[in-house]
């Protein structure tokens, strides 16, 4: 029987196991108590993954043998495979007890303590097992894994390290090393192990997926895209492939074509906090807060202790005017994390949208009361109180400013908010040198695929011009809803929209929803709706009647689940002017206002704003390119739309308020209501750069403001387009 246990040794070495099965059972046919054949029968039932009838075997050899060390630490193996890891770690200590210098064992019980998170015991196991065997290749690996989860990130890459050069072909210290680089910032140091670890085993999905992950932090795009796709194509199951890939077009500004591998993640894996959350970031990215809201909904059913998740449900709660449940979001935010600032910032953001700026200005000193040197809460406070900013807040803001180390996108915040300050106290000069600094500052934040492309929006625009036209507009003429209840105000932002919208939403009979994205979000929908691939504006010669009806009838609701009460609702959206055709043909009975402004005041207005999403307002000559397509656009909707468009100067309104507040409500078929003098009196959410002015009564002090930045912006003014004033009313008149 012994040569017959050295015969069935020597074929479990040499790896032909279903061999040695079978002579290891002969021998426990005739002998079963035999203990050697019984432990080596156990470790070989592990080696093929049948890890309960190996522990079943190994602990018949134990009660035989319980002294021999060998056995303890294989039954742990069996037992830390089963997932039993508190009797694993018991096994490998009656072996360390046995043999203290049976370093196996002292790796073996690392293992299971490492299991059970208990990882500076592990550590102190794998060391002792490191000095019995110093070249042990993977207690180096191990013990590297250890220190990494006690942040001990040096200790790690020297023991990572150790067992790479001691084994260059061990894929798994390639795999953990390059992680634990990519965990340092140092993409490119992870490389070569990330590309090493797919070489050595290049049908494993995962390491594919850490390769992605390495190339993606180096910045080639391109082959980390790759990579992921691999991953998935591997593995369609790979979840963390899914949501790393939705992440990365994210990261490269394709928040629509991440959306998909995003759904996917959540769907394979509906309890992936981090897959949910990418998944909601990417919908608001793309500003379609209402499907955002249940991704975070769902976020915070799987842990509601995320402040972080709180307030960005709170910010898209927010966006959708539902005020109420984000404060009680940015409240709940706060008393998770009560020491830090943001949510005392969206509550100070949501009091001033309410006109409460004295709740705001309290709400704003509590972030920096929580955290004094809060560039954000600075810039609030002084955007709210410009000219009537105290000595010591603006003093605390020129020290924040003074600081080398600030970043720059806090930079930029409080420079804009300091350039508000100087610009109500005179000080042109440093208005315009802080302006200046501030809108480069941001623009080399935002220097991504986010960015102002002027190209590809004058191609649009051109798009726009070409399909719209009088055909077009005969061919969908039966499709469009016949309602008058919704009220268009557009034109450029900082042209009068807010000021407009609040002398209609004083009448009792208007309601002012601020600026609503259906517009853009209806035409973005048109592939889905007509079946097509391709970008929307490929999809126009495609439109007929009945879906242009589905589309306004989608619209419509979406208004009336805002408010189903006034007779007239308000969309405020400035860029609507850029689907105004499309607006025209779904609501042929609605009232178009355009609102006109000075295109060097709306020039200077746009400079000094720190837009959360505009991007082109950050360079002098985007704003001259983007201010020459509005000016094309528009001189085409006046020729060929089918509806009348009111036309609104800024300018008037502030000389002439009754008189061209009578013709607005004239032109929404209400009667007069006094109220619409009051405007600054009426108390609603407003969502705009002007929630300030807008509190007030009309002034002419921003009229002509262009004078005071005309040394600094002559070489912009000179380039914006010339208009001459159209009529008061253009368009059809049945």
């Amino acid at each position: 029987m012994a040569d017959e246990l050295r015969q069935a040794l020597t074929l479990h070495q040499a790896g032909q196991r279903g061999q040695a099965a079978l002579l290891y059972d002969h021998i426990l046919k005739h002998k079963a108590d035999h203990a050697e054949a019984l432990h080596l029968r156990g470790v070989l039932h592990h080696q093929m993954g049948e890890h309960a009838q190996a522990a079943d075997k190994i602990n018949r050899a134990v009660a035989l043998r319980p002294s021999v060390a060998i056995y303890h630490a294989n039954l742990a193996e069996a037992y830390r495979a089963l997932g039993q890891l508190e009797r694993a770690a018991g096994a490998a200590r009656t072996a360390v007890r046995l043999d203290p210098d049976y370093a196996e064992a002292h790796n073996n019980l690392g293992l299971a303590l490492q299991g059970l998170g208990r990882h500076k015991e592990a550590a102190e196991h794998f060391r002792k097992a490191l000095q019995l065997l110093p070249d042990f290749v993977g207690v180096h690996n191990n013990l590297g894994i250890s220190l990494r989860e006690l942040h001990d990130g040096d200790g790690a890459l020297q023991h990572f390290r150790r067992a790479v050069e001691l084994q260059p072909d061990f894929t798994g210290a390639h795999t953990n090393l390059g992680l634990l680089l990519l965990d340092l910032n140092k993409p490119d140091e992870a490389l070569p192990h990330c590309r090493e670890a797919v070489r050595l085993q290049p049908q494993v999905a995962a390491l594919h997926h850490n390769l992605a992950t390495a190339l993606r932090g180096a910045k080639d795009f391109v082959a980390a895209r790759a990579a992921y796709l691999e991953a998935v194509r591997l593995d369609p199951n790979l979840v963390v492939a899914h949501a790393h890939l939705g992440m990365l077009l994210q990261q490269e500004g394709q928040h629509s074509e991440a959306l998909p591998w995003l759904k996917q993640a959540v769907e394979l894996e509906p309890t992936s906090i981090s897959a949910w959350t990418a998944l909601a970031e990417a919908y608001l990215e793309l500003e379609d807060f209402a499907v955002a809201i249940p991704c975070w909904e769902r976020v915070l059913e799987l842990d509601a202790n995320r402040a972080d998740a709180h307030r960005s449900l709170g910010w898209a709660l927010q966006e959708e005017g539902r005020l109420d449940e984000a404060m009680v979001r940015y409240r709940l935010a706060q008393l998770l994390e009560p020491q830090v600032p943001v949510s005392y910032l969206n509550q100070g953001g949501l009091h001033e949208e309410r006109g409460e700026l004295v709740e705001a200005e309290t709400a704003f000193r509590e972030a920096l009361r929580v955290q004094p040197t809060f560039a954000p809460a600075h810039a609030r406070l002084a955007t709210l109180l410009r000219g009537k900013l105290p000595y010591e807040d603006q003093a605390a803001l020129e020290a924040r400013l003074a600081d080398d180390g600030l970043a720059k996108g806090p930079r930029a915040r409080l420079l804009f908010g300091y350039a508000h300050v100087q610009d109500a106290k005179g000080d042109y000069v440093g208005a315009a040198s802080s302006l200046a600094e501030a809108n480069a500052l941001s623009a080399e934040v935002n220097a991504d695929s986010r960015a102002y492309a002027p190209a590809d929006h004058e191609k649009f625009v051109q798009r726009m011009c070409d399909s719209f036209d009088a055909a077009l507009f005969a061919r969908l003429s039966s499709g469009g809803l016949p309602t008058g209840r919704p009220v268009f105000v557009l034109g450029l932002p900082r042209s009068g929209t807010t000021l407009i919208e609040q002398i209609l939403a004083s009448h009792a009979q208007v309601y002012g929803a601020g600026e609503l994205r259906y517009a853009r979000q209806s035409f973005e929908r048109l592939p889905a709706l007509l079946g097509r691939a391709g970008p929307p504006i490929a999809c126009l010669s495609d439109l007929d009647a009945a879906t242009l009806r589905q589309m306004a009838e989608q619209h419509d609701e979406r208004l009336r689940q805002l408010n189903s009460d006034s007779p007239r609702i308000v969309d405020k959206m400035p860029d609507n002017y850029l689907y105004l055709g499309l607006l025209a043909a779904m609501f042929p009975q609605a009232v178009f206002i355009h609102c006109r402004r000075d295109l060097r005041d709306v020039a200077v207005s746009c400079w000094m704003t720190d837009f959360r999403s505009i991007r082109w307002a950050n360079h002098l000559e985007n704003i001259a390119h983007r201010f020459t397509q509005y000016h094309r656009v528009m001189a085409h909707w006046r020729q060929v739309l089918p509806v009348r468009l009111h036309e609104v100067a800024y300018e008037e309104t502030v000389t002439d308020l009754e008189g061209v507040a009578r013709r607005l409500v004239a032109a929404c078929g209400l009667d007069w209501d006094p109220a619409c003098l009051e405007f600054h009196r009426t108390l609603r959410p407003i969502r705009t750069a002007s929630v300030v002015q807008v509190r007030q009564p009309v002034y002419q002090r921003s009229v002509a403001r262009w004078k005071n930045y005309q040394p600094y912006l002559a070489d912009l003014f000179a380039r914006l387009p010339e208009e001459a004033d159209p009529p008061l009313v253009v368009g059809r008149h049945e």
